[in-house]
């Protein structure tokens, strides 16, 4: 009988502060790239195309402007280069609280900071289950967001896509961004 431990899969996103193409990097825990994030270059607001291993599109990220808060939409990339809308993300709260909102195909989500304003805890939250843990960690040139999903049933590109919007919000202090860094 599998254990609960077992069924937790573990990722590392490393999103580059200075890269021109591939912002975020997404590995298992051996170190086997998943996915890649790729920005899209002069354009008001976060704009991200998510790849798989073999360079096929699976999420685009679109920050909205013009919101008092910010807002993204998740779209399912399809093989003909139509996107259907997945899922609608905005943080709510105080402005340190970085708690999203995520309203998506597959239900209601939370994803929000666990402990005080200097935690590095993230939880992601369906129906009062938790569904992932993520922990941030940072260095000058680079972060880290370890992250652990609970239920292989779960959509993984739509929870990592979800992480990295959490760390396009965290890049700012106003949680506005203009341009792609």
């Amino acid at each position: 009988m599998a254990t609960a431990q077992s069924e937790t899969k573990r990722y590392l996103i490393e999103e580059k502060y200075l890269s021109l193409d591939n912002r975020f990097t997404i590995t298992d825990d051996s170190g086997n790239i998943h996915y890649k994030g790729n920005s899209i270059f002069f354009a008001i607001g976060d704009k991200l195309v998510l790849t798989d291993e073999n360079g096929n599109e699976v999420i685009r990220i679109r920050q909205e402007n013009f919101h008092i808060r910010p807002t993204y939409r998740l779209y399912s990339a399809r093989l003909d280069g139509t996107e259907r809308q997945i899922a609608l993300i905005k943080r709510t709260g105080p402005l340190r609280q970085h708690k999203l909102e995520i309203s998506s195909d597959n239900g209601e989500y939370i994803l929000q900071k666990q402990g005080g304003v200097s935690s590095k805890e993230f939880t992601l939250i369906n129906d009062d289950n938790t569904i992932a843990l993520i922990t941030k960690d940072a260095s000058p040139t680079k972060s880290f967001y370890w992250v652990d999903i609970k239920d292989n049933k779960e959509n993984h590109s739509f929870i990592l896509a979800s992480v990295i919007v959490l760390a396009c919000v965290e890049r700012s202090p106003s949680g506005h961004i203009l341009m792609p860094r």
